[in-house]
C-alpha cells in the first residue's frame, strides 16, 4: 500500500505478471469503499451492514469501469496492447488515493479539499499506471489518465 501511494512505477511494473496480486488488488478496492462508511460513523452513530455492502459493490463497480476506461483509452485510441487484468490489478492497487476520504463525514468544506487531493492523487496513480503497463510518454499517459479519472467521476454519477 505504501509503495502504492507513493507512486512507485517499479511496483506497477511488478503487477504486470504477478497474477496473485489480484485477491490483494480487490482488497484494496473493498478498504477503499468501506473506509469512508467507517468515517461517517461520527456523524451517524451507527454501522449499516447495508449501506457496507453496497459500498463495497460500488467500490468494485468503480474499479472496473475505471479500468475499462483507462484499457479501452490505450488499446482503442492508442493502439497498444495491454491485458486488462493486469490494468485492473494497477488501478486496485491505485485505489490507495481514496483513503483521504476517511478524514470526512459528509459534504462541506473539508470534504472537497479531501475530494480534490483525491482527484489529483488518483489522476497522479493512473498516469503511472499508464507509463509502467502501456510506456506511454506525457501527453498520452495524461490523456489516459484523464479517461479513467472521467470513469470514476462518471461511476460518482451512476453509483
Amino acid at each position: 500500500m505504501i509503495r502504492a501511494g507513493r507512486l512507485d512505477r517499479s511496483f506497477y511494473e511488478s503487477l504486470l505478471f504477478d497474477n496473485y496480486a489480484t485477491g490483494n488488488a480487490v482488497v484494496m478496492i473493498i478498504i477503499a469503499g468501506l473506509l469512508p462508511q467507517v468515517g461517517r460513523i461520527p456523524q451517524v452513530g451507527a454501522f449499516s451492514l447495508v449501506a457496507a455492502a453496497f459500498a463495497v459493490l460500488a467500490s468494485i463497480l468503480r474499479a472496473g469501469l475505471v479500468t475499462a476506461a483507462v484499457w479501452a483509452a490505450s488499446v482503442y485510441i492508442f493502439k497498444r496492447h495491454g491485458n486488462p487484468r493486469a490494468t485492473f490489478r494497477m488501478v486496485g492497487f491505485a485505489n490507495v488515493a481514496f483513503f483521504p476520504l476517511v478524514l470526512t463525514g459528509r459534504p462541506g468544506p473539508l470534504w472537497l479539499v479531501a475530494l480534490l487531493i483525491t482527484a489529483v492523487w488518483f489522476f497522479l496513480a493512473l498516469r503511472t499506471v499508464a507509463r509502467a503497463q502501456f510506456e506511454f510518454d506525457h501527453p498520452e499517459n495524461s490523456f489516459v489518465a484523464a479517461t479513467g479519472l472521467l470513469g470514476w467521476y462518471l461511476s460518482i454519477i451512476l453509483f
